[in-house]
């Protein structure tokens, strides 16, 4: 009888682990606006310039990702370097925080900026893209 708690008990645990919430990046790849609003210290004016820019960033990027497909069978069979990824992710950074620069402030641009940094090893953000 034991024998049959303890198999249970193990069962129970490794049931909670699975449906436990995933490490990892967010879903889609990005933050939550209301986690980046306190983490940013926004107040509303900021959270929805904030939460627009994002949206059409990733917008952008989507239906740039969705074109690319097409352009590149028709031109060649050849995909991105990663230094062309890196270099286009960079500037893509970079002009989201020039989008931003009115509305934040220098503070604020910096926890993002670190947010968004790189981890070690060049394997993309530490949290998840934007």
């Amino acid at each position: 009888m034991k024998r049959l708690n303890l198999v249970l008990a193990v069962f129970g645990l490794a049931a909670g682990a699975a449906s436990a919430q995933p490490f990892g990046p967010p879903p889609e790849g990005r933050f939550d606006i209301d986690d980046l609003a306190i983490l940013l210290d926004l107040d509303a004016y900021q959270k929805g310039e904030l939460d627009r820019v994002l949206t059409e960033q990733r917008e952008a990027l989507r239906a740039e990702r969705d074109r690319a497909p097409r352009e590149q069978s028709a031109a060649s069979d050849e995909r991105r370097s990663r230094e062309d990824m890196r270099s286009r992710r960079d500037a893509n950074r970079e002009e989201l925080l020039g989008k931003l620069r009115n509305t934040l402030t220098e503070q604020q641009i910096t926890k993002l900026r670190i947010l968004t940094d790189s981890a070690p090893g060049g394997r993309g953000p530490r949290d998840g893209p934007l």
